[in-house]
């Protein structure tokens, strides 16, 4: 797939975000600057030549592109009428740590500190960079659960793999393992085509699939 299709097929424009939210640009730049809302996931810089029979024309047109599943956050946005960073945290806060409870009440529980006594350190550091667009890049949606899914299923799979290096996984720890992975298959990127050798899917997923002779089905 092209990287023009890719992108108009998993994300909105600026133009086509503003429509669905029901807002201006001016609106979407504002809740940029005061941190509420992520930057793009992606820019792109055309330069056009058109020929016609008037004759040639040259430009360069810009177009940024955000994941499909913010328009969820931006409807938390409008509906709390928030203006500045601290509520917007508390909210994405709220969020996350009730993801973190579901998961847990699913038996998908990782030791690591940042999901216990580090919490609202580690949630601190993830809204920056959900702020930055990681998340809009490495997420299917750029959904908060996949935040989770995919913070909370990369500690589980370090934790067994030993940073994926191990050469065998007990068999006690495969099921867990198993587990951690379906998560991240709910919540990674597929990628468009120049990213896939690099990306996390490649390394968590197919790579370890593979390693451990796993199945995802």
């Amino acid at each position: 797939m092209r990287l023009s299709e890719y992108l108009k097929t998993n994300f909105y424009d600026t133009q086509e975000l503003c429509s669905l939210l029901k807002i201006n640009l001016a609106q979407l730049q504002l809740w940029q600057d005061n941190s509420l809302f992520p930057n793009a996931s992606y820019s792109i810089e055309n330069h056009i030549k058109c020929s016609s029979y008037l004759g040639l024309y040259e430009c360069t047109e810009m177009t940024d592109y955000y994941p499909r599943g913010l328009t969820d956050w931006a409807q938390i946005l409008i509906k709390n009428a928030i203006s500045q960073s601290s509520h917007a945290f508390e909210l994405f806060q709220q969020k996350y740590v009730t993801t973190l409870q579901a998961c847990a009440q699913r038996g998908i529980v990782s030791q690591d500190a940042r999901f216990s006594d580090d919490l609202p350190e580690h949630i601190q550091q993830v809204w920056q960079q959900f702020l930055c667009s990681k998340y809009g890049v490495i997420s299917l949606n750029g959904l908060i659960e996949e935040v989770v899914y995919i913070d909370l299923g990369r500690a589980i799979v370090d934790s067994i793999t030993d940073d994926r290096t191990s050469p065998s996984i007990p068999v006690e720890l495969r099921s867990q393992l198993h587990d951690a992975i379906k998560l991240l298959n709910r919540a990674l990127s597929h990628h468009a085509s120049h990213e896939r050798n690099v990306s996390l899917r490649e390394k968590y997923i197919e790579s370890l699939m593979q390693k451990y002779d796993l199945s995802i089905g």
